[in-house]
């Protein structure tokens, strides 16, 4: 290639430049005069040789076929077989993960990727630091009976917080996420599932106990020796922020209420997910009284389970596969658009689901949509499809991670601003640190405080009058843990912008 550039009068290197694979053949394009100027050059102002030592202006130490990543005739196997498709991901685990050149851009000081870089400087907590030790861990440089089961990769896959945002803002479009999603499967099918995993993967089903008796659960909640317990058994942070299990569920709420008269609009199914049924019902009945004043029918997916994002975050793929199979087998009967208030339960139809393979995945999730995005549309058809009144004020806007790596998560400051007297401001801060049940185990709580540093700090600079919105439920929890704000979802806040307000 070289000697071909040579001969068209081409350019060894452009925009990434020469660096150390190209270095050996840069005195043959400059010529031995100019290279010679270049070396006294260099000498000038870096007599002691320590800059970057045999780069660019060669001494022979490197060559291109020197130091590879990949050893000639080898490559770079898995001890496990595949559970997602990786379409769209390079169509497979290390073709996904040799995606990583090493570029840094996971090492950027600003928010989204990578969180946990940002908030502790450790290179093994970007999203290229994971990408290595993964690959460390796959060629067995660590000591352990499997690749999958060292401590060195459970340190690195346990702090991340799936966020997602490298599958975006990754120039390379690593997918952290899935990759560790892999990971721990694999460990689990070689090692069982702990218990802490079951327990947080069964977040649907804990939910369906608490209101049955939610005094009763709430108390024990609040129990400190109960807690205690649990730090011990589950490594659940004793002091850590727990949802409280609402009186009455949600689901319940919407089968004895009085629906709207005389839909205009047609029908659209809410996407009840397990924190808006069992812990935050009031979320549910603000979208509720928004979709039908905009003339919808709502209604809800009847005999849904979860859609097993808890499980996902842990590992436990053949759950979300289960889970994903009866959801999709329920939804692919229907043909309406499916409305979701929490984005992590979004991103499960628009991305797992789909990863997994399951069966009418990419037309549900073709119908899948945030709510933001759906009211945002209805209103950009007809400005006066909702009777709002102009009270609102300044509002500020927390994006959710999964609404930023698969969406255009900005666009709800388009939504609040269409909104008489508000004045929406989008905070420049990254992950909450949260991340589901991340947060809330005590070997991350400090981690997960140190990442939300930047939007506590926002937060707090904030006017006392402001509104402050956030459609993750973790966020919520976090913000409201860490600050003495009280972030309402999008939904709350149209439904008290209604001229009949809820």
């Amino acid at each position: 290639v070289s000697d071909l550039c040579r001969r068209f009068s081409g350019s060894l290197a452009a925009e990434h430049g020469v660096g150390l694979a190209r270095t050996e053949f840069l005195e043959a394009h400059l010529g031995a005069d100019l290279f010679e100027a270049s070396r006294r050059l260099k000498g000038l102002f870096d007599p002691r040789g320590v800059m970057n030592p045999g780069k660019i202006v060669g001494d022979g130490r490197y060559r291109v076929d020197r130091d590879l990543r990949l050893g000639e005739g080898s490559e770079l196997g898995l001890p496990f077989g595949e559970v997602f498709a990786w379409t769209g991901r390079d169509d497979g685990f290390v073709a996904n993960l040799e995606q990583c050149n090493g570029c840094g851009g996971c090492r950027k000081d600003v928010p989204t990727m990578c969180p946990t870089f940002t908030a502790t400087g450790d290179e093994a907590l970007s999203t290229r630091g994971r990408a290595n030790i993964i690959r460390a861990a796959l060629e067995g440089r660590f000591s352990g009976a499997s690749p999958v089961a060292t401590a060195e990769l459970a340190e690195v896959l346990d702090t991340c917080l799936a966020c997602k945002a490298c599958v975006t803002e990754c120039p390379s479009n690593v997918d952290m996420t899935l990759l560790k999603a892999e990971l721990r499967h694999a460990r689990h099918s070689e090692n069982g599932i702990p218990l802490t995993d079951r327990v947080i993967a069964a977040a649907d089903l804990l939910g369906r106990f608490g209101t049955a008796l939610p005094s009763v659960a709430n108390a024990l909640l609040g129990w400190r020796g109960l807690r205690r317990i649990a730090e011990r058994a589950l490594g659940l942070d004793a002091g850590a922020p727990i949802p409280q299990f609402s009186h009455e569920r949600f689901d319940r709420w919407f089968r004895r209420r009085e629906a709207a008269v005389s839909p205009r609009r047609g029908r659209v199914i809410l996407w009840d997910d397990t924190w808006v049924r069992y812990h935050e019902p009031g979320v549910g009945r603000a979208a509720v009284a928004v979709l039908e004043a905009a003339g919808f029918e709502v209604v809800l997916a009847s005999g849904r389970v979860c859609c097993g994002r808890p499980a996902a975050s842990r590992g436990l793929l053949d759950k979300v596969r289960r889970l994903g199979l009866h959801n999709l087998r329920l939804l692919a009967a229907t043909r309406e658009p499916i409305v979701f208030l929490e984005p992590s339960c979004w991103s499960m139809f628009r991305d797992e689901y789909r990863q997994l393979g399951i069966p009418d995945a990419h037309e549900v999730a073709e119908r899948c949509v945030l709510f933001e995005d759906f009211v945002l549309e209805i209103l950009s058809d007809d400005p006066e499809a909702l009777p709002f009144e102009g009270r609102a004020g300044e509002v500020a806007v927390h994006g959710h991670c999964h609404a930023k790596a698969l969406a255009d998560a900005r666009r709800v400051m388009e939504l609040i601003d269409r909104v008489p007297g508000a004045s929406a401001r989008w905070l420049e801060t990254g992950c909450c640190g949260m991340a589901g049940a991340f947060g809330m185990l005590k070997a991350h709580r400090e981690l997960s405080r140190q990442v939300a540093s930047p939007l506590v700090e926002a937060i707090d600079a904030l006017p006392p009058d402001t509104t402050l919105v956030a459609s993750g439920t973790s966020c919520r929890h976090q913000i409201a843990d860490l600050t003495d704000a009280r972030p309402v979802h999008l939904a709350e806040f149209l439904a008290s912008c209604l001229r009949d307000p809820v």
